[in-house]
């Protein structure tokens, strides 16, 4: 799927970094769209440079939208939009004096020239109506005049940050704080004020740092000093209020800066549950492999009393079955989601039957190659049995007289399907084995045959066999 970058690519002369910019751009455009109550349109000069095109376009969210259409594709030339045409050539913002009447209704526009190192790379439009705009107001004005610092700092190449941390960005309207250039709060908004009112801070905090409000250090000082976008959290008991601070830049000056201010105290809630239910289930897949360990131990002493050769062999291949099960909760036990990563499974399989299979005096070497992924226990288990399975029985049969040789394992992810090719260079499987008269191959084949999946043997210069099962079920 084809990237905004790689479709800014297709139809302009821009290098490879300014697309990656412009779409660095749009990843973080939605605080304009929502201080300006405007509709965002992104266009980029077209390859044979006569027109510009729209290859990005946002609506915001503290407005009414003026173009519910899709505009991404559409070409348009100097005479009829010469306000992006001269942002362009001159590099500085652009307002339309006046609205302009479209389908009866007033549409004003600024353009912003989006600069990248020193060079102008696209336009964007800010287009709203004074129609389906908010009654003007203290609040709407704070909010026009954060858009307007933020146009400014785009037509200079400052927004959006570089190294702009991972996750969304909270929202305009869930919560707004604004700083001058020593840190001190100058305005808060409505639902900040309401996420600081349950953060127990009933007292009027205009005028004041946020570090002195005893809710801990914020990254509002640390964002005016290093000119960076920075995230942190306010948080008092059960409350927590998640803080983007965005810096403010004149130039080469730090001026102040915004706060986007979002209560997430029902996100870190479902965190701790969901917390709780992974170390749960960890437990449980840790006691379930303790307890195949246990069945395991019991099953070798017993193996080491009985005398019939058939008893012990068969005690012995049960405790690789069950080791091959724990060894799953055991990988499932390590990690916090309930997967598992079937290569390290199969690698640990490849070292527990080679070390308790393989004769002192034997020379066979088990290799395993390639990733099949994470897969849930249903799929895991089966297949981490099926494994155990063909590596038994190719140590116990491909190689007699103690014939040297090598048992390989590759795995590989298909599509929608889990491969898994385990072949020997021994002595090849007879007739009568790939029949499926041995205990071991009806296991792999009722296995395979519950998971939906197929199994391919070939003996030719040793025995190859092919299992291929749908990764989802």
């Amino acid at each position: 799927m084809a990237t905004l970058a790689d479709r800014i690519l297709s139809v302009s002369r821009l290098s490879r970094a300014e697309a990656e910019h412009l779409r660095s751009l749009c990843r973080s455009w939605q605080v304009l769209a929502d201080l300006s109550f405007s509709d965002l349109l992104l266009y980029v000069r077209s390859d044979d440079e006569d027109a510009f095109e729209i290859c990005a376009q946002l609506r915001p969210f503290t407005s009414q939208t003026l173009y519910p259409q899709d505009l991404v594709g559409q070409r348009v030339t100097q005479p009829e939009q010469p306000i992006v045409e001269r942002a362009f050539r001159e590099g500085r913002v652009w307002a339309q004096a006046d609205p302009v009447l479209v389908d009866g209704i007033p549409i004003r526009m600024d353009a912003v020239p989006v600069r990248y190192e020193d060079r102008v790379v696209g336009v964007v439009t800010k287009e709203g109506s004074p129609a389906t705009s908010r009654r003007p107001g203290r609040m709407e004005q704070v909010y026009l005049d954060a858009a307007e610092h933020v146009s400014q700092m785009i037509s200079a190449g400052r927004f959006p940050y570089p190294d702009t941390p991972a996750g969304d960005w909270p929202r305009v309207g869930d919560g707004l704080l604004t700083f001058d250039g020593s840190g001190s709060l100058t305005w808060a908004s409505p639902n900040a004020v309401s996420s600081l009112r349950r953060l127990g801070l009933a007292q009027n905090v205009l005028g004041r740092e946020l570090d002195e409000l005893g809710l801990g250090q914020t990254p509002v000082n640390e964002a005016l000093q290093t000119a960076k976008l920075l995230d942190g959290e306010l948080s008092r008991g059960d409350t927590h209020v998640r803080l983007r601070v965005m810096p403010l830049l004149d130039g080469e000056q730090v001026v102040g800066a915004l706060a986007l201010a979002r209560d997430i105290s029902e996100l870190r809630q479902k965190d701790r549950v969901i917390s709780v239910k992974d170390a749960t289930i960890r437990e449980i897949h840790h006691r379930v492999k303790n307890n195949l360990q246990t069945i395991a131990s019991l099953l070798r002493l017993q193996g080491r009393r009985v005398q019939s050769e058939e008893a012990k062999a068969a005690l012995n291949e049960s405790v690789v079955r069950i080791g091959s099960i724990a060894l799953v909760h055991e990988t499932l036990a390590e990690n916090p989601q309930d997967v598992a990563e079937f290569g390290e499974v199969a690698r640990r399989i490849g070292q527990m039957v080679g070390d308790g299979l393989v004769l002192p005096h034997q020379s066979v070497d088990v290799k395993v190659s390639g990733q099949a992924g994470a897969l849930g226990a249903d799929l895991a288990t089966p297949l981490a049995v099926t494994l155990a399975e063909l590596l038994q029985n190719a140590i116990e049969h491909a190689f007699p007289d103690d014939r040297p040789g090598t048992i390989k394992v590759e795995l590989a992810r298909e599509a929608d399907d889990v491969i898994m090719i385990v072949w020997d260079d021994g002595v090849g499987m007879s007739t009568d084995a790939l029949g499926g008269a041995r205990l071991g191959l009806q296991i792999v084949r009722s296995l395979i045959d519950e998971l939906g999946g197929t199994m391919r043997v070939a003996a030719d210069d040793g025995t190859r066999v092919e299992v291929r099962v749908p990764a989802l079920r």
